[in-house]
């Protein structure tokens, strides 16, 4: 027999009909308790789950007890129904019970739904503190659990609310399983999906099937997703994307978390970020899979060797970074690498800031720059690095114990300056350069590029100076206020002197020294050949002394000016990094005193020997 159970309820009175499925004639009415505009929950538990017996018809039994029935069927209400406790459901310890609160009608039929009460109308279960309002459901206290169809709403406290077309409820897992056209609001959090996994002792929902979760700023999309309501920490995989008016996210792998608005990188993961309402912005684009990323302030801990693109051109690079998309800077921490593609400009170092006003760029510890618009680049190294953009024009300098290198030139100097927009090289304070067996120096030296692969010319301002060595004591000189010297094929080929030109000059005959020949003038252009002197052209006024090797002394060997540091010539790009001893200024300034005072003391004594010479001749 199939039973129909249906509710009544009066001013004074709350009931139960119970109908025959087959004949829809009542068996019975069973009084039922009523309080607080609800069915007792007990009474309700009592009477939500008969199970009558097919062969007795004055009988109907049930897993909570027994209903019985005197007589043939009343029109009216039903003798007094005993009730006797039946212990066939067993609860295991640490579970409840689900409960049904009210349905407008509850259905059996064992045959065909054994253990199943077929709730519809206005159906509401509870399970501790969770609720389910839905159009239909199927309980089945045997094995604690409940279908539910139509407008499924599930609550729990005062925030989370669940809404789908069909459920499937485990009350001994208090697990959920929600389908078709699934939502779930938790304060400002929405997640949508169709079909949801929600675990109630745990609080987490989770989804396989693509979902998207909305807060007051961010939507974020993935293909699998988890919702920890207690927490408001969310993870994504697969496909993930976030976004809001200014930023865009795509990954891997992503955790978020809903009150803090801060997400978590853990997988491949870009972030494009642009200003629309600024018609000036440019777009900057993060690339990282370790890390965070705060959506509230733009600013973001990027880990694992990331890396951060603005305007297309510029590149920041770095084992950490610190980055603050709002106010357009970044703090960049070991291997790192400040790319300007445009300029064909490179930073490296251990520590770096970069401010996109103006594209500064700062670098220390272990610092490096490379210029690479040449086909051979050139590599400086010093304590600090620090460029600039000037419109299209990128300045840097290094300054504090520099050293250049590349296959044209070598150098060192206390600062460096390139300068894209005329690719000139300025070397500053106390600089040395070297190019093939000659050394420049002076009180700052520019070098001029003639194209991708040569150097044009140089400047060398103030007590200027070119020395190539002939032996381990003699060495050719070239000295004045200032020099221009012009290479071709990146060699020194004409030299010009402007302003107190002297020079020392060690003829050869068979590669023997014969003589050292010594002149003076105002200028002086000097030519040469395969590193050799050929042609000297002295003006105005010139005094040119030649003397045999067997009257060279000592004090005769050197220019006021001369410096030999060929040890702290660098060798390589890497060699950039040591720090050979150099002479000081001070060292420098002293040496020019002991040449100046050799060469006053050795006037002073030609000058006796004149005047000796005369007074024997007047004797005579």
């Amino acid at each position: 027999m199939s039973i129909i159970i249906k509710s009544g309820l009066d001013e004074k009175n709350f009931w139960f009909d119970y109908f025959d499925a087959g004949t829809l004639s009542r068996v019975c009415q069973c009084p039922g308790r009523q309080g607080s505009n609800r069915v007792d929950a007990v009474a309700s538990a009592r009477i939500a789950k008969p199970g009558f017996s097919r062969n007795a018809d004055t009988s109907r039994k049930h897993n909570w007890g027994t209903i019985r029935r005197q007589g043939p069927h009343p029109d009216s209400i039903a003798s007094p129904i005993e009730i006797e406790k039946d212990t066939s459901i067993k609860i295991d310890k640490g579970k409840t019970l689900i409960y049904l609160e009210r349905s407008n009608l509850i259905r059996f039929d064992n045959e065909a739904l054994p253990d199943i009460q077929v709730l519809e109308g206005n159906v509401l279960l509870r399970h501790d503190d969770a609720y389910l309002y839905c159009d239909s459901a199927y309980l089945n206290q045997v094995t604690n659990s409940f279908e539910a169809f139509g407008r499924v709403k599930m609550t729990q406290g005062d925030t989370l609310v669940i809404t789908s077309r069909h459920l499937i409820y485990n009350g001994d897992t208090k697990t959920a399983y929600l389908h078709e056209k699934v939502k779930m609001k938790n304060r400002d959090v929405t997640l949508t999906t169709d079909s949801l996994t929600y675990e109630r002792d745990r609080n987490l929902g989770y989804y396989a099937c693509g979902g998207t979760l909305k807060d007051k700023k961010n939507t974020l999309v993935s293909k699998n997703g988890y919702y920890h309501s207690d927490t408001k920490l969310a993870e994504f995989k697969y496909d993930v994307v976030a976004y809001n008016e200014d930023t865009r996210i795509e990954s891997d792998t992503l955790t978020y978390n809903t009150s803090t608005e801060i997400a978590g990188m853990v997988g491949p993961t870009v972030i494009h970020n642009i200003d629309h309402d600024d018609p000036d912005s440019v777009e900057t684009v993060i690339y990282s899979d370790l890390g965070w990323y705060d959506t509230k302030t733009d600013q973001a801990e990027l880990l694992n060797r990331s890396r951060i693109v603005h305007d297309k051109h510029n590149f920041l690079t770095g084992d950490t970074i610190f980055y603050d998309n709002d106010q357009g800077f970044g703090k960049c921490f070991h291997n790192i690498e400040m790319n300007d593609t445009s300029n064909k400009m490179m930073l490296t170092g251990h520590y770096g800031y970069y401010q996109e006003t103006d594209e500064i760029m700062l670098v220390t510890d272990s610092a490096r720059i490379i210029n690479y618009q040449d086909e051979d680049p050139i590599f400086a190294h010093a304590d600090t690095l620090y460029s600039f953009a000037v419109d299209t024009n990128k300045v840097a300098i290094a300054y504090h114990n520099a050293r250049v290198y590349s296959k044209e030139y070598q150098a060192i100097s206390d600062s460096v300056m390139f300068n894209t927009i005329d690719s000139v090289t300025h070397l500053m304070q106390i600089p040395i350069m070297w190019n093939e067996e000659m050394q420049i120096t002076g009180d700052t030296i520019r070098i001029y590029p003639k194209n991708e692969d040569e150097v044009d010319r140089m400047h060398v301002k103030g007590n200027a100076m070119v020395v190539q060595k002939e032996d381990s004591i003699h060495y050719d000189q070239i000295s004045g206020k200032d020099l221009i010297g012009y290479m071709y094929d990146n060699e020194l080929e004409h030299v010009e002197i402007l302003g107190n030109a002297e020079s020392i000059f060690y003829p050869t005959d068979d590669g023997e020294l014969i003589g050292l020949n010594k002149m003076q003038s105002s200028y002086m252009h000097v030519y040469f050949r395969d590193g050799e002197g050929q042609r000297i052209k002295v003006f105005p006024s010139p005094t040119a002394i030649m003397y045999p090797m067997e009257q060279v002394i000592e004090p005769m060997l050197k220019l006021a000016n001369f410096t030999w540091q060929i040890e702290a010539r660098p060798k390589d790009k890497d060699d950039i990094f040591t720090r050979p001893k150099r002479a000081t200024k001070e060292e420098i300034e002293a040496q020019k005193r002991a040449i100046r005072e050799q060469e006053k003391a050795e006037k002073r004594k030609k000058r006796m020997e004149n005047e000796a010479n005369s007074d024997n001749k007047e004797s005579k």
